[in-house]
């Protein structure tokens, strides 16, 4: 490192959050950049976040490349002061990071690359002698090729592909890689176990119906099922602590000590992490922090603009941090059955299902049509037995099917 060089460090992206993506580099080596001049696209989990200059100067080679994972404070570029007589750093294809070549100008490129890579490029149309070449000598090699075609593929928005002709190759987003690294940690790391419950959701809709004219003069925002068995759940899991809960690893705050070292720790307050489907695809779950001290009113309020600040990335990288216990609305989909995987640091995640109509047994064994709707949950075996999770499911539903339509909005 140069002694006048300004170190671009990986940013803090949340009070949670330790690590992030690099999605792609939006200038290149070499490119001069001035102080707040977005440089790159950065994301985890739950946000995107722009990466910006904070000096004047020349942007050096990218230290990581995009799609990789970098910790907080990783130094991901540096930028030198422009120089009284300016020497630009030869640049490199945008957000590209790709070490130093030997040119191939002047060569005869056919004669320095195998028939495989020949045959490869005349396939997919790529011009040999414009591909800078990483093998010995300047060489150019099989990946190469490929990464120029990804290159050229970035340019267009097309995906390259060297699979069969009756084959897609997709390119996953970084925010899709990273959620999918997240998932599968979270499936080999705890053992989670489901259920599910039947309720009657006569007395839900009933409520709803009631209370929609009222909410909506209040609020500005319609009453729907969810919100109302968003507003119900999160009073019960106040009775079933383990519900609200997490297991740590090792030593830590008094709880429940278990087997290795580790511990359950229980939550006076709810944080209800909600499940929203981002039109562009992949998951984010903002969190409603107390929503159990919430009145109806306030719940609504706070429930839709959670959702619709995710949907539309407006919510900053905090607003996705703390979840005690995940909700997911799973139902809007047209689901009735569903088995979700259990966010990190959480004990349960509880989905709501489609409510459809179908014939019940009722009082005195006569068949009656009624609102149904499966309420399903996941755990961490860790924390809950099947006693406690069936326990928490028969209180959520001996609520639900008994909620009276007069409750006080707030």
């Amino acid at each position: 490192m140069k002694s006048d060089e300004t170190l671009v460090r990986m940013p803090s992206l949340g009070e949670a959050t330790t690590e992030g993506t690099i999605a792609r580099w939006l200038r290149s080596a070499g490119d001069r950049v001035t102080t707040g001049d977005v440089i790159a696209e950065i994301v985890t989990d739950k946000v995107s976040e722009e990466l910006r200059a904070p000096v004047d100067g020349i942007l050096g080679r990218p230290l990581v490349a995009s799609g990789n994972v970098s910790l907080v404070g990783t130094v991901l570029v540096t930028i030198t002061p422009v120089p009284p007589l300016e020497q630009s750093l030869p640049p490199v294809g945008m957000g590209e990071s790709v070490p130093p070549t030997t040119s191939l100008a002047g060569t005869d490129t056919p004669a320095r690359t195998s028939p495989l890579v020949r045959r490869l490029a005349d396939e997919h149309g790529i011009d040999l002698a414009t591909v800078a070449g990483t093998g010995p000598g300047g060489r150019v090699t099989k990946d190469d090729v490929i990464a120029a075609m990804a290159l050229r593929a970035r340019g267009t928005g097309a995906v390259p592909s060297l699979s069969m002709p009756d084959e897609e190759v997709l390119s996953p987003s970084p925010l899709r890689q990273v959620i999918a690294a997240n998932l599968v940690r979270a499936v080999q790391g705890v053992p989670q176990a489901w259920t599910l419950i039947e309720v009657d959701a006569t007395a839900l809709l009933a409520f709803r119906d009631a209370r929609r004219e009222l909410v909506k003069a209040r609020t500005g925002v319609t009453l729907g099922a969810f919100a109302s068995f968003v507003h119900v759940a999160t009073q019960v899991i106040t009775s079933h602590p383990l519900v609200n809960a997490s297991w740590r690893e090792g030593s830590g705050p008094p709880g429940v000590i278990g087997e290795s070292g580790g511990r359950v720790v229980t939550r006076r307050s709810v944080h209800a992490g909600i499940a929203v489907a981002r039109p562009s695809g992949g998951l984010l779950v903002p969190v409603i922090r107390n929503a159990s001290d919430m009145a109806l009113n306030t719940l609504v309020s706070a429930l839709d603009a959670a959702v619709s600040g995710a949907r539309n990335g407006a919510l900053g990288a905090d607003s996705y941090v703390g979840a005690t216990v995940t909700l997911n609305n799973t139902g809007a989909l047209g689901s009735v059955v569903s088995q979700p995987i259990l966010p990190a640091g959480t004990s349960a995640i509880i989905a709501f299902e489609a409510i459809v109509k179908r014939p019940v047994v009722v009082a005195g064994d006569a068949i009656a049509i009624r609102p149904m709707v499966n309420v399903c949950l996941t755990f961490d075996h860790r924390v809950l037995d099947g006693l406690e999770a069936c326990s928490f499911l028969q209180a959520l539903k001996q609520s639900l099917e008994g909620l009276d339509a007069s409750y006080a909005v707030g």
